[in-house]
């Protein structure tokens, strides 16, 4: 009975462990995001710094593919429901590793550009610009995430997070 309860014991703790790891895995537009962005995951979109470029092009539709002029650097971008994820990686073309990560939503309806800067504290870099022609835009550069803003129209003042990049 005793060895029947460990192995139940057991079993629900390894369940629980992969059910929870993949629930927080950084998605979207959130401040959940920038929260778990901010906390060390190197995970965006279901693609994580450093693993092989492989387990991205499993997982998306066929990307557009570019490459750095002396070919050190691959990009690929993939379009997405909710935006365009770009991936670059070193190595050779399809074989390399995720060095960097930038998703563009579609939509600007993230946190506000304060409540993220208020997120991550003052040690941050930022930048915030508002003209009525030409549109309002902020920037906020955390170790190696950064974040960019923007809002609908230029009489909208309240910027909005609709970018991340992350890189090694």
């Amino acid at each position: 009975m005793k060895k029947m309860i460990a192995a139940v014991l057991v079993t629900g703790i390894a369940v629980t462990g992969v059910g929870a790891g993949n629930a927080s895995a950084a998605t979207g537009n959130t401040m959940h995001n920038v929260e778990q962005l901010q906390n060390g995951d190197t995970t965006l979109e279901n693609a994580k710094l450093g693993d092989s470029i492989q387990s991205v092009l499993k997982h998306n539709s066929t990307p557009i593919y570019s490459e750095s002029a002396d070919g050190n650097e691959h990009f690929y971008e993939f379009n997405k429901k909710d935006g365009r994820l770009v991936i670059t990686a070193d190595g050779k073309k399809n074989k390399g590793h995720i060095t960097r990560i930038s998703m563009s939503y579609n939509k600007t309806n993230g946190p506000s550009f304060e409540d993220v800067k208020k997120q991550l504290g003052d040690d941050v870099i930022s930048r915030s610009n508002y003209n009525s022609v030409t549109g309002n835009f902020g920037y906020i550069q955390d170790g190696n995430v950064s974040y960019q803003f923007s809002s609908q129209s230029p009489q909208d003042k309240d910027i909005k997070l609709y970018r991340i990049d992350i890189a090694k």
